[in-house]
């Protein structure tokens, strides 16, 4: 059985990914039971965006061996989001939901977790340094689709979060949440100016002590703020979000992929599988942060990240492992 560059097996790495990522959550809901709560879970996170997120963006970036085809990566992410967003909205449509739930359910479907803690992650552990600087490109689009496209669809099935749209698009840009894509900019105009990774990122694996530190901190930041109440509800809500994420949008990935190609402008490997492994990830927290913000129906948020996110650790996972490896 091929090993990858971890030294690890197909099964080795899905091992390692699974107790990395539930063993952080199991300790940050430990946590949460022994009285930490709301407070450390925002100095948490504010730490992870700040620290381990801004720099592996930059330097992921920085190392990344650039082709012309890659300036797609976002769009096509992009494309995908959008697909899961009007399906979403279809979805919520035919099964004559309230506002605040349907606002909810739409953006549990467009949103992904393709990030560092999850779609970054995975590209890094299967396709190393490469894998990392291509789903860094990927994600470029996510604060510009954030604010441009999932806050106006949450204000529409909620409400304004207290200021006008305007300010809000504006002061997403300006957070200190919006760090890496700073990182990216600055990453990718000195890769495209001749510079390159320091040679001490590679030999002291700067880069691999990152991603676990930054993996267990926002899982742990997770579990802080776990709950599992009516977990036994909404069926049909959690197996429509598993055919949108596991399904459809996988689809919708390999046809822009396929036809990148079909128009003569083949991805070189191993974008595509890159491409792939982004389509296929669960629910972001960000849907649930979104609906909290806009007063949607945030517990359901809560619940179908919780449910599509252990579906993704379980089921999907090695599925990706064993085919894309």
């Amino acid at each position: 059985m091929r090993m990858d560059l971890w030294g690890l097996s197909k099964p080795g790495l899905v091992v390692f990914m699974l107790t990395l990522i539930v063993g952080s959550i199991s300790m940050g809901y430990l946590g949460r039971r022994a009285g930490l709560g709301e407070r450390a879970a925002r100095r948490m996170s504010y730490f992870v965006v700040m620290v381990p997120y801004t720099l592996i963006a930059f330097l992921a970036i920085l190392g990344l061996r650039f082709h012309r085809q890659y300036i797609a990566l976002p769009f096509i992410g992009f494309a995908i989001m959008g697909a899961g967003l009007g399906l979403g909205l279809l979805l919520a449509r035919l099964m004559r939901m309230p506002d605040r739930q349907a606002g909810a359910f739409v953006l549990t479907c467009g949103a992904s977790n393709l990030g560092f803690t999850m779609g970054g992650f995975v590209n890094y552990l299967l396709f190393g340094q490469q894998g990392l600087g291509l789903a860094a490109m990927y994600t470029i689009y996510w604060n510009f689709g954030m604010v441009l496209v999932l806050y106006p669809i949450a204000r529409h099935f909620g409400h304004g979060g207290g200021q006008p749209l305007w300010r809000l698009v504006l002061n997403s840009f300006w957070d200190i949440r919006s760090l890496p894509l700073v990182g990216v900019a600055v990453g990718l105009t000195l890769n495209l100016t001749g510079h390159h990774l320091p040679a001490f990122v590679g030999e002291y694996h700067v880069l691999r002590w990152l991603i676990i530190g930054g993996v267990f901190v926002s899982f742990a930041t997770t579990g802080l703020t776990l709950h599992f109440g009516g977990l036994g509800r909404h069926g049909g809500l959690f197996a429509a979000i598993g055919v949108a994420k596991f399904l459809f949008l996988p689809a919708v990935g390999a046809a822009l992929v396929w036809l990148m190609a079909a128009m003569g402008w083949p991805l070189p490997s191993p974008a595509g599988k890159v491409v792939l492994v982004q389509a296929s990830t669960a629910v972001a927290i960000y849907a649930v942060l979104i609906s909290n913000m806009f007063g949607l129906d945030d517990r359901l948020a809560s619940i179908i990240f919780v449910i599509n996110t252990t579906c993704y650790l379980l089921i999907v996972l090695p599925l990706v492992v064993w085919l894309l490896g």
